[in-house]
């Protein structure tokens, strides 16, 4: 018997003009980083309505870049929640440092500053923090918390394009920002990021270091050879956006506001639709900032129980990320953390998408209504 209908809980979003902009490209012979990149990432600060922004290859590598760039290095510290996307953890470890893992508040999901203090040691050097599926966490207090001690606040804003600080797209609140284009975003590239910083000496840097620590502009002669003369005083990576990706991201951009605004009246109908179901409890949010409801997510009692009728009645769900700090390369036990053991319990993101329509809403919303 067919399902009725089939809600996935994510889809991928390609622009109808996607074929006809990457046909130039590939017949060009330049599909390394170049104009492409340059030109995305002067659209992609004008929409944010930023100074300057830097086109990385994924998100992962533009968290490992922003971390560097704060000065994690091997044996330091970086205080975070373990419950995130593994692609937001990887980088402490990829620097040979270590995650201090803290607790995150309940109703939330996202890292607890109250608990920050007594975590910071002489080897913490930055806080991570991630925004659950869009939600934005207490940008203020951890702020607040990282420059009492000195330390920077590097945020992980892979899943909230379109949230919104203030009035204003996150990216003034911490040292360092970073939004994602995978596939599964609001719009994507098939992979990639943009890095964001509050001071341009660390924007400056991005760019050499993002290519090997290569200076371009000392790079060549005038006549097109390779300068002799050239320097690399700090050894970089290989994190550069392509031009392919590049081309993707600047056909998806023009239709980002349109996408953003059906997650936004999505998420604003699940939260009036299902305050006083029972057996629902509803994330808090912070005050003065909106979500970008990349997924919407609530705590459920029995939530293993109702994750299966969701699917059995093909609607996309489940729990949205696994803890990070039972996995061995982290150490493989477990931290004491009693709001994120709750959250974890509870958690279930359903879909909030662009491709969500009203009936489809009304009949995920029938579908918890009537019980698990």
């Amino acid at each position: 018997m067919a399902l009725a209908l089939t809600v996935p809980l994510f889809r991928v979003f390609m622009p109808d003009t996607a074929h006809a902009a990457l046909a130039p490209v590939l017949a060009s012979g330049r599909l390394a980083s170049g104009p492409k990149v340059a030109a995305f990432e002067h659209e992609f600060a004008a929409w944010l309505d930023v100074p300057r922004v830097v086109a990385i290859s994924d998100a992962s590598a533009a968290l490992t870049l922003a971390l560097y760039l704060a000065g994690v290095r091997p044996g330091d510290e970086v205080i975070t929640s373990p419950l995130a996307c593994a692609a937001t953890l990887m980088p402490i470890a990829n620097l040979f440092a270590k995650p201090v893992w803290g607790d995150v508040d309940p109703r939330t999901g996202m890292l607890d500053t109250a608990c920050l203090a007594r975590l910071i040691t002489e080897k913490t050097r930055a806080i991570l923090l991630y925004h659950w599926s869009g939600n934005v966490g207490d940008i203020a207090g951890i702020a607040a918390v990282a420059k009492r001690h000195g330390l920077k606040l590097v945020q992980d804003a892979s899943e909230a394009l379109g949230a919104m600080h203030h009035g204003h797209h996150l990216g003034a609140e911490a040292d360092f920002t970073v939004y994602s284009f995978y596939a599964t975003k609001h719009i994507n590239c098939g992979d990639g990021a943009a890095l964001l910083a509050q001071d341009s000496s660390d924007i400056e840097r991005a760019l050499r270091l993002r290519r090997f620590g290569i200076d371009n502009s000392q790079l060549r002669l005038a006549n097109g050879d390779l300068n002799p003369a050239a320097d690399i005083p700090v050894a970089g990576y290989n994190f550069p956006m392509n031009e392919i990706a590049a081309t993707l991201a600047s056909e998806a951009l023009p239709h980002a506001r349109r996408i953003v605004e059906r997650h936004h009246e999505n998420g604003a109908f699940y939260d009036l639709a299902l305050a006083n179901i029972p057996g629902v409890q509803q994330v808090t949010y912070q005050r003065d900032m909106q979500s970008a409801y990349w997924t919407y997510t609530l705590l459920a009692e029995r939530r293993d129980a109702l994750l299966a009728k969701l699917l059995a009645h093909g609607i996309g769900a489940q729990r949205l990320h696994l803890r990070n700090d039972g996995y061995r390369c982290f150490g493989g036990k477990k931290a004491e953390l009693p709001g994120v053991q709750a959250f974890d319990e509870q958690n279930l993101s359903i879909p909030c998408g662009w491709w969500v329509d009203d009936a489809a809403r009304e009949y995920v919303l029938n579908c918890i209504r009537t019980g698990w």
